[in-house]
């Protein structure tokens, strides 16, 4: 009999090990706590009354794991620490090839400690340093590919590498509708600011003559401007200068020049030599282009009495005679698609050096609304171009894209943190460091994307603590004591007892 209280014991001490670890882990990044379940042992034979059996005592049948959420810590200030809430593991690999990230499967283990950071070489690693594993996305994020054995290492470029020219740039502008017409720089001029009403076509417009002059703001009605990358990284400053200089009542119709500057040398917009492929071609002008009487080849826009674009057309300019002159060729588009060719011309007003047969697509949007004041749509702005930049942040996101973020203002998706599910967590070998790896009764690892499905999304910022209730596990401790107490107890009864007998006489 002395055998089943010092299986009682036995336990009690296992109860009292598994209750006084999940203490000990009470703040430990991941940990998931565990719980001691017993079976009782019985015995019989057919030469047996099953109804007078006692039994021979208790056994530990598994120290079960409890992978239930913990709580979330809330901002730590570091975007590498990375939580999941919801199911889901995080992939790890302890080693990784250097030549393309790739990992070693019979290294790979699962865990739910975020705690990363980036090591010596750029990879996304644990404090241990185990490598963090991702798959490829592209453009839009999405992962090229979702088999754990396409996974490979997460590096972080700590630059761009080359630069690259701008090939595509556009923006979007409103026009205040309510804007009075170019004024005139002379106020002598006869014409007076209200400007002259003329026959064209059998209706008056109200036209008004200007010389442009781009370091006057009194000859133009607003401008803006973006950047274009040369091949050599170096940003430029292209300026849009837009004059409102004609009001068609019997139309119904307004009419806006726009004339452009290269880093404050003007910039003429003349037809292609081929219309077909390459509409139109900006080009460094001859240095009297800018001067009062003569023409610069810019674009106008026609409006319609309801704000939208009527036509948008390459035009020469003449800013000091009549307001314009029309192309041959107008191009009715909604949107202006301006190519240009730095063949010895434009290139030399990005200082030289670069390469000369840079092409530039600019794309040209807008509207004439009853605002007030002229509006440039920040969300419209484009340059795929960009100059070398050094990492300067990361980020990730719900989905568990990695984002870069370098110091030229490129944000560039790096991966796609790969996560992991079971059929049976609780089925997972434990290895040390907060980290699990499967086995037969876990199940096969389910490759899992962040925030899809019945996996868990990713909280950026924000580390899972552990899910130990520390009040509970207290309790727990006092009754594991109390059990431990009363099987010796049990055990020092029945020595008395077995004293008793030996004593008799």
């Amino acid at each position: 009999m002395f055998g089943i209280s010092l299986s009682g014991i036995t336990n009690a001490q296992k109860y009292l090990d598994v209750t006084s670890n999940n203490i000990a882990n009470a703040n430990t990044t991941g940990f998931k706590e565990s719980r001691a379940e017993f079976a009782d042992v019985y015995a019989n034979s057919i030469f047996q009354n099953n109804k007078t059996v006692v039994g021979m005592g208790s056994q530990n049948s598994c120290v079960a794991q409890q992978f239930h959420q913990g709580n979330l810590s809330g901002d730590t200030g570091n975007n590498l620490d990375m939580a999941i809430q919801g199911d889901g593991f995080f992939v790890l690999s302890n080693e990784c090839n250097p030549a393309d990230g790739t990992h070693y499967v019979s290294d790979r283990t699962y865990t739910r400690a975020g705690a990363f950071q980036i090591n010596n070489e750029g990879y996304l690693v644990t404090a241990q340093g185990d490598f963090v594993q991702g798959w490829d996305v592209d453009d839009d994020g999405d992962a090229i590919s979702l088999d754990l054995s396409a996974t490979h290492a997460i590096n972080f470029p700590q630059d761009t590498g080359a630069p690259k020219p701008s090939s595509q740039i556009g923006i979007s502008v409103n026009l205040p509708a309510g804007a009075e017409l170019a004024p005139v720089p002379d106020e002598n001029d006869p014409s007076g600011r209200d400007g002259r009403w003329e026959q064209d076509v059998g209706s008056l417009v109200k036209v008004y003559d200007t010389s442009f002059d781009p370091n006057n703001p009194d000859t133009y009605t607003c401008s803006t401007s973006q950047t274009v990358h040369d091949s050599l990284g170096a940003a430029h400053n292209l300026t849009y200068y837009l004059m409102k200089i004609k009001e068609d009542n019997a139309a119904n119709t307004t009419t806006w020049n726009v004339v452009c500057y290269m880093d404050g040398q003007p910039v003429d917009i003349a037809t292609s030599v081929n219309p077909a492929a390459n509409p139109i071609r900006m080009e460094v002008v001859d240095s009297n282009s800018s001067i009062e009487g003569t023409n610069l080849y810019g674009f106008q826009m026609t409006f319609n009495s309801d704000g939208s674009l009527s036509e948008i057309f390459p035009a020469a300019l003449n800013l000091a005679n009549e307001g314009t002159y029309r192309s041959p060729r107008p191009d009715t588009d909604t949107s202006l698609s301006i190519h240009y060719n730095t063949d010895g011309t434009l290139h030399s007003s990005m200082g030289g050096g670069v390469d000369d047969t840079q092409d530039v697509n600019i794309q040209f949007g807008a509207t004439q609304y009853g605002s007030s004041s002229f509006t440039v749509n920040q969300n419209s702005i484009q340059n795929d171009g960009y100059s070398t930049g050094i990492l300067v942040n990361v980020s990730v996101s719900e989905d568990g894209i990695i984002q870069a973020e370098y110091s030229n203002g490129r944000y560039v998706n790096i991966a796609k943190l790969a996560m992991a599910d079971f059929i049976n967590p609780q089925g997972l070998t434990k290895v040390g460091d907060t980290q699990w790896k499967q086995s037969i009764a876990s199940g096969e690892a389910t490759p899992k994307e962040p925030n899809r499905g019945s996996a868990g999304s990713i909280k950026g910022a924000n580390l899972e603590e552990s899910n130990v209730d520390l009040t509970e596990q207290l309790v727990e401790l006092i009754v594991a004591q109390r059990n431990y107490q009363a099987n010796a107890q049990s055990l020092q009864t029945q020595n008395t007892v077995m004293d008793s007998i030996m004593n008799i006489r």
